[in-house]
């Protein structure tokens, strides 16, 4: 296997892994939320946070650690505009998860100890920059599979 294919794949696995981990903490973090149940919600909370750091964190490193793997090996990809606009969505979403992040590190304390109301805050930005974000993470796998030229 050239260095390519095995940057390339790579690449596809950390793409899966950062959308898969996404959209399952996206879902148990809104299900324990809207169980009512302070005690899930708190577990929650707190694994939600290990699990962006263990899965998320880690993809993303191999995501951009594989992207500029293979932009070493054909650094003319640079002038193509599906990858510039990939690129510019790469940074748009990365932008969205930080406060993301930290919302997520308020929700953990917040769950512990504060008003129903300061979680529901909380939690209602959080749900709109990963609403935000989602879509963006789409059009960037769509991106990188279809490589249209505009």
């Amino acid at each position: 296997m050239s260095i390519y294919l095995l940057l390339k794949t790579l690449h596809v696995i950390s793409a899966i892994v950062v959308l898969g981990t996404g959209v399952g903490i996206a879902w148990y973090t809104l299900r324990g939320w809207l169980s009512g149940d302070r005690q899930v919600f708190r577990w929650i909370s707190r694994e939600t946070v290990t699990a962006d750091w263990v899965f998320t964190t880690s993809a993303i490193v191999m995501l951009l650690g594989s992207a500029a793997g293979m932009l070493s090996i054909y650094p003319a990809w640079l002038q193509q505009s599906w990858l510039k606009v990939a690129m510019t969505l790469t940074v748009l979403v990365f932008l969205l998860w930080l406060p993301v992040m930290v919302l997520q590190y308020r929700l953990r304390i917040h769950a512990q100890k504060s008003s129903d109301l300061e979680v529901h805050r909380v939690m209602k930005l959080w749900c709109a920059l990963g609403a935000a974000a989602f879509p963006l993470m789409i059009a960037i796998v769509f991106l990188m599979v279809a490589k249209p030229h505009f």
